[in-house]
C-alpha cells in the first residue's frame, strides 16, 4: 500500500517551505510537474513508525490561477492523488490567508490548518483563539512556528489521526441566494470520476465562479441552468458572478478572523517596522545593499579559498596511486586520469565556492531581505527599460539562469519577458561565480572579482538601455514584500545541501565525462582542430593561448568544465600554475562571465520563447563577451 500523501498548500510567504524543511531532510527531491517547468519538492517522512509522503506545492492565492505556478497547484489538487491537505496560514495576515482556506474547504478533501507564525502575530498584538477558529472551520487548527519547530510534531500527529478518520465535514454554505443555485447545479452534475478530486458541489461553485475549471464534457449539462443562475445572481447582487463568490469568501474570512482573534494596540512600532524604515530607505537601504553584496562576495571568496586549500593535499594523493597504470594499461590510465581531473575540478575547485554560496543565498532569501533588495533595485531596472518585477528573476539568476528564465513568467507583458530573457544570460550564475572566485583566487586577486561583477552590471544596464529604445516602456511595479524573520541555519543548510546534491547529480557526471573526453581528445590530437577553428577569437582578439579554445567550447555545456579543462589543456598541475598573466586571467574571466551560460539555458529559452530568441540571445552574449574582453585587453595593455 503506497504511503499517504500530505500536501502543503498556502499563500506565498506563509511559511510552507520552512515547514517542509523542518519536517523533511536532505533526501527530499525536486521534480518538474508534468508538462511544466515548475518544480515540486517531495520527501518521505517517518513519524511514530508511520511513513507518509510530504509535498510542497507552489504558493497560490486562489485556485482560480493567474500564473503558471498557481496553475500547477490547482492542477495538482484536482488531478493528483491527495490524502490530506495542510493549509499553511500566515497568522500575521489571518483574514487574507483565510480566503484561500475557505476555497480549499470547498474541495471536500480531508484538511488541516497550520496556524503558522503565531508567535509573530502575538508580538504585533494579535491574539488568535485557535480552538474557536477550529470550531468555526470544522477542521483541525494547530498553532505552529515552523521557523523554530514549535507545534510541528503536534500538527503531524493530528494529520495522521485525520488520515484514519472517515468522511471530512461538509464545507460551509454560502448565503441563501447563492447556496440555492449551487445546490441546484450540483444535482445536475455526475460524481467526479476516479483520478479527479473535488466534489459535485465544488464544481457547481466553479461553474458559477470560473466555468473554465469545469470539465469540458460536463459543460453541456449545465449550459441552460448556468445562464439562468448567473442572471439571478447578477440581478440580485449587482455584481458579476466571480465577484459575488469572491465577496462571499472575503466576508466569511473577515468574520472568522474577527471572531477568532483580538487585537491589543501597540504603543511602539514593532522591530520589523523599525528595521524596514532603515532597510528600505532610499539612501541607507542602498548603502546596506552594497554592504550585503560586498559581504556576500567576500565570504564566498574567503571560505571557498579556505575549503579549496584544505582539499588540495588530499586530492594530490590520487595521481601517485594511478601512476603504475601508465605503463601497464595506458588506455585505462588515460581514462582514469581524465576522470580524476574532472573529480578534482568538481571537488577541489567548484564545490568549495558553491557550498558557501548556496548556504548564504538560502540564509538571506529565508530572512526576506532579498525581496527588499529587489524593491531597492526597482528604480534602477526602470532606468534601463526593465519591469520592476524583473528584479526577482535577476536575483535568482545569481543562482542559476534557467530557473531565472522561468521566473519571468510573473511578467504579464511579452515585451518585458523578452527583454529580461535577453539580459538574464549576462548575470553571473553560480557556475560562473565558482569559476570567477577560483581563477581570481589563483591568479588575479579578489579586487578583480569585484571589478568583473561591477562590469557585468554595467553591461546589463548598457545592453538593456540600448535594446529598450526599440521597445515600449515598462509598466509599474507591483511587488509584495514579506515580513523580516530570523533565518534558520538548519533550513538554509538543508536548502544549500539540496542545491549541492543537484550539482553532484547533474553536473559532476558531465565534468567526469568531459574531462575524460578532453584527455582522449588531447591524446588523439582532435582538440587541436577545435583550437584552430576558435584561434581567431581566442588568440587573435582576446590574446589568450589558442589551447583554451576547446575548454571555452566545452564551457557551453557546463561552465564548471572550463576550469578543469583549461588546467588540462595548458598542462598545469593546479590553477595557480596556469601559464597566464594576471591581465590574461582577467580577460579570460570577462569572456567566460559574459558569453552564453550553458546548454540548459539555451534549451529553456527555446522552450519558453522560441528558438529564434534562443539563437539571438546566444549571438548577442557572444558578441558582447568578445567586445568586452577585447576592451579589457586593450585597457590593461595601456597600464
Amino acid at each position: 500500500m503506497p504511503a499517504p500523501r500530505i500536501v502543503l498548500v498556502g499563500q506565498p510567504n506563509a511559511g510552507k517551505s520552512t515547514l517542509f524543511n523542518v519536517l523533511s531532510d536532505v533526501k527530499s527531491a525536486a521534480g518538474n510537474f508534468a508538462g511544466t517547468s515548475v518544480r515540486l519538492i517531495a520527501s518521505d517522512v517517518r513519524l511514530d513508525g508511520r511513513e507518509f509522503r510530504l509535498l510542497d506545492l507552489p504558493g497560490t492565492y486562489s485556485l482560480n490561477a493567474s500564473d503558471d505556478a498557481e496553475r500547477v497547484t490547482r492542477d495538482f489538487l484536482l488531478r493528483e492523488p491527495v490524502d490530506l491537505l495542510v493549509n499553511v496560514v500566515d497568522s500575521t495576515q489571518l483574514a487574507r490567508s483565510l480566503e484561500l482556506t475557505c476555497e480549499l474547504r470547498e474541495l471536500g478533501l480531508p484538511m488541516a490548518v497550520a496556524l503558522n507564525m503565531e508567535d509573530e502575530a502575538e508580538k504585533r498584538g494579535l491574539k488568535i483563539d485557535s480552538a474557536a477558529l477550529e470550531r468555526a472551520l470544522g477542521v483541525p487548527v494547530t498553532p505552529t512556528s515552523a521557523l523554530h519547530g514549535k507545534g510541528v510534531r503536534r500538527l503531524m500527529e493530528r494529520c495522521l489521526a485525520l488520515l484514519a478518520a472517515h468522511e471530512p465535514p461538509p464545507p460551509p454554505a454560502f448565503t441563501a441566494r447563492i447556496e440555492s443555485q449551487v445546490q441546484r447545479l450540483a444535482r445536475l452534475l455526475p460524481e467526479p470520476p476516479p483520478g479527479r478530486n473535488g466534489s459535485r458541489r465544488f464544481y457547481a461553485i466553479k461553474a458559477i465562479e470560473n466555468p473554465e475549471m469545469v470539465p469540458e464534457e460536463w459543460r453541456p449539462l449545465l449550459a441552460g441552468e448556468l445562464a439562468a443562475a448567473g442572471g439571478q445572481i447578477r440581478d440580485f447582487h449587482g455584481l458579476e458572478c466571480y465577484e459575488t463568490i469572491a465577496c462571499e469568501r472575503h466576508h466569511r474570512a473577515m468574520k472568522l478572523s474577527e471572531e477568532a482573534s483580538r487585537f491589543a494596540p501597540r504603543r511602539t512600532f514593532h522591530l520589523h517596522d523599525r528595521l524596514d524604515r532603515f532597510l528600505l530607505h532610499p539612501l541607507a537601504g542602498r548603502l546596506l545593499m552594497l554592504t550585503y553584496f560586498l559581504f556576500f562576495f567576500a565570504a564566498i571568496y574567503l571560505l571557498g579559498g579556505l575549503f579549496s586549500r584544505w582539499l588540495e593535499p588530499l586530492l594530490g594523493l590520487v595521481p601517485a596511486l594511478l601512476l603504475g597504470l601508465r605503463r601497464t594499461a595506458p588506455a585505462l590510465w588515460l581514462t582514469l586520469d581524465g576522470v580524476y581531473q574532472g573529480l578534482a575540478g568538481a571537488v577541489g575547485i567548484v564545490l568549495p565556492y558553491l557550498l558557501p554560496l548556496a548556504f548564504i543565498h538560502a540564509l538571506f532569501e529565508e530572512s526576506g531581505y532579498l525581496s527588499r533588495v529587489a524593491f531597492l533595485l526597482d528604480g534602477l531596472l526602470h532606468r534601463i527599460g526593465l519591469h520592476g518585477k524583473s528584479a526577482a528573476a535577476f536575483i535568482l539568476g545569481f543562482g542559476c539562469t534557467a530557473p531565472a528564465l522561468y521566473a519571468t513568467r510573473i511578467l504579464e507583458n511579452r515585451r518585458d519577458r523578452f527583454l529580461s530573457a535577453l539580459l538574464l544570460p549576462f548575470v553571473p550564475c553560480s557556475a560562473r561565480n565558482a569559476v570567477i572566485f577560483a581563477v581570481c583566487a589563483a591568479l588575479a586577486g579578489p579586487l578583480w572579482a569585484l571589478a568583473i561583477y561591477a562590469f557585468s552590471l554595467l553591461v546589463i544596464a548598457g545592453v538593456g538601455r540600448a535594446l529598450s529604445f526599440f521597445l515600449a516602456r515598462p509598466s509599474a511595479l507591483v511587488m509584495e514584500i514579506p515580513d523580516l524573520k530570523l533565518p534558520s541555519a538548519r533550513n538554509a543548510a538543508a536548502a544549500g545541501l539540496r542545491q549541492i546534491r543537484e550539482f553532484v547529480r547533474a553536473v559532476v557526471p558531465l565534468l567526469l565525462l568531459g574531462s575524460a573526453a578532453m584527455s582522449w581528445l588531447g591524446r588523439l590530437d582532435a582538440g587541436a582542430a577545435i583550437d584552430r577553428a576558435l584561434s581567431p577569437v581566442v588568440h587573435g582578439v582576446l590574446g589568450l593561448p589558442a589551447a583554451l579554445g576547446m575548454p571555452l567550447a566545452f564551457g557551453f555545456f557546463r561552465k564548471e568544465l572550463i576550469v578543469v579543462m583549461a588546467q588540462q589543456a595548458l598542462g598545469a598541475a593546479s590553477l595557480a600554475q596556469l601559464p597566464l598573466t594576471a591581465a590574461q586571467a582577467v580577460v579570460f574571466l570577462v569572456f567566460v562571465t559574459l558569453y552564453f551560460p550553458c546548454l540548459s539555458t539555451f534549451v529553456v529559452l527555446g522552450r519558453e520563447f522560441n528558438w529564434r530568441t534562443a539563437a539571438a540571445s546566444a549571438l548577442l552574449s557572444f558578441a558582447v563577451a568578445t567586445a568586452s574582453a577585447w576592451l579589457f585587453r586593450a585597457a590593461l595593455a595601456l597600464f
